[in-house]
C-alpha cells in the first residue's frame, strides 16, 4: 500500500513548496481537492489548472491517484431541487476531466446530506438517482467514483452503505472508507465496518485518527490501528492510503514527516494497540 496526502492546493507559489515537502516527507502521492476557483485543480477551469498541477507533480515525482470532489457536492448531490442535482452531475463531469489529465482514477464525492428540509427516505432517493447518473458518466470515461462516509447524517451504518451501493448497481460507484470518521462520528468500530463492507464495496481508504467529535494526529486517538490493518489485509486491500489531516500553521514540513512515519508504522504493524 502506498501513501498519499489529502489537501487543498491553493493556486500560488506555495503549492510547489508544499508538494516538495510532501515528497521529502516520504509520501508517494498527493490527493488534491476540486474547489470552484483559486485551487489546483479548479472547477472554474479544470483542464488548464489540472495541466499545471500535472506538470508540477511530474517534475517532483508525485503520483495523483485520486482527487477529493470538494464541498460542491454536499448541498447538491441529494437535494430535492432537480437543478441542484444537475449541478452535482455537471461538477462531477468537470472533475473527471481534471482527474484524467492528472493521471488519477478515483474521484471522492460526498453523497449529499440529510437535513431538516426533507425526509431520510427522500434524501436516499435523490442521492440514489444522482449516484446512478454520475456512475454512468464515470463508466464512459473509465473513472471510479468513491462515496465517502462523512458527517452528513446520511448512510449511517455498513448495512446502509451495502444496500445503497447495491441499489446504485455500478462497478464504478463504490466507497471511500474513512477510518477516523467512524470514531469521530461515534459510528461504531472501523475494523468491523471494513470486514463487513469488504473489497467489493471499499475502493479507497482514508487514514485519520480521532476521538469522538475530535480529529487528532495519527496514533493519538481511539482508532485501533492493529485491528484496522488486520481487517484491511483480511479483505485483500492493497491499494492507496490517503492520509487526511489538517495542516498546522507552522512546521508543515516536520508535521508531514512525522505523519508519514506514523502511517508507515501503522502499515508495518509497529503501531501499538
Amino acid at each position: 500500500m502506498q501513501l498519499a496526502f489529502s489537501l487543498i492546493l491553493n493556486d500560488d507559489d506555495g503549492a510547489d513548496r508544499l508538494l516538495n515537502s510532501l515528497r521529502a516527507a516520504g509520501f508517494a502521492g498527493v490527493e488534491p481537492t476540486f474547489v470552484l476557483d483559486g485551487t489546483l485543480p479548479a472547477a472554474a477551469d479544470p483542464r488548464e489548472t489540472a495541466e499545471r498541477l500535472r506538470r508540477m507533480t511530474d517534475s517532483i515525482g508525485l503520483t495523483v491517484p485520486s482527487m477529493r470532489g470538494g464541498p460542491g457536492f454536499w448541498t447538491t448531490f441529494a437535494s430535492s431541487d432537480r437543478a441542484a442535482r444537475d449541478r452535482a452531475v455537471a461538477l462531477a463531469t468537470r472533475a473527471f476531466d481534471a482527474l484524467k489529465i492528472l493521471g488519477g482514477d478515483t474521484l471522492l464525492i460526498v453523497p449529499g446530506q440529510w437535513d431538516a428540509s426533507q425526509t431520510y427516505d427522500a434524501t436516499w432517493s435523490f442521492a440514489l438517482e444522482t449516484a446512478r447518473r454520475i456512475g454512468e458518466l464515470a463508466a464512459d470515461v473509465g473513472i471510479n467514483v468513491a462515496l465517502e462516509n462523512v458527517e452528513n447524517q446520511f448512510l449511517l451504518s455498513p448495512r446502509d452503505w451495502i444496500e445503497f451501493l447495491d441499489a446504485v448497481a455500478s462497478p464504478h460507484v463504490r466507497m471511500y472508507f474513512d477510518v477516523g470518521n467512524v470514531v469521530y462520528l461515534r459510528a461504531g468500530h472501523p475494523e468491523q465496518w471494513i470486514r463487513q463492507l469488504g473489497k467489493r464495496f471499499i475502493t479507497r481508504v482514508h487514514f485519520k485518527d480521532a476521538r469522538p467529535g475530535e480529529v487528532v494526529n495519527l496514533g493519538e486517538g481511539k482508532v485501533s490501528w492493529p485491528a484496522v490493518t488486520d481487517a484491511l489485509r483480511a479483505i485483500g486491500y492493497d491499494d492507496w492510503i490517503g492520509v487526511e489531516l489538517p495542516l498546522p500553521e507552522k512546521g508543515v514540513g516536520e508535521f508531514l514527516k512525522s505523519t508519514c512515519r506514523a502511517a508507515q508504522s501503522i502499515l508495518s504493524g509497529k503501531e501499538a494497540a
